[in-house]
């Protein structure tokens, strides 16, 4: 999946961090991020224990449950599909996720541009 992602961004500076910074190593990233884009996830989560600009893409998983708590300037992505949060790995034990797959661009890029002050 980087490597999906890392050829989609072929004209723009990418640098792949990817499995390669220890927990302290990935705070102090995300200490300096202007903001932060990802899933339900540990970088989530220090991201709101920072009290870090993020905006958080929720899918099978409950952004109720799980978001990112008592971090003002962070934000949730979600789409509106009956089955969700399922708490599955996957549409149909797919391993992919519909309700994260058919997220668009705007939904994403909206909340990121007004958590770095650029509306």
């Amino acid at each position: 999946m980087i490597e999906d992602i890392l050829r989609a961004c072929a004209d723009i500076p990418v640098i792949n961090l990817a499995g390669r910074l220890t927990l302290k190593e990935l705070g102090a990233l995300i200490d300096a991020c202007r903001c932060l884009v990802c899933v339900d996830s540990v970088p989530l989560h220090m991201a709101s224990a920072l009290k870090r600009p993020c905006v958080a893409l929720f899918g099978p998983s409950s952004e109720i449950a799980w978001g990112p708590w008592f971090n003002a300037d962070a934000r949730v992505v979600t789409q509106s599909y009956s089955c969700r949060p399922c708490n599955l790995d996957g549409c149909g034990g797919s391993k992919v996720s519909d309700c994260l797959t058919t997220l668009t661009v705007e939904a994403v890029l909206r909340p990121v541009l007004e958590r770095m002050g650029e509306e």
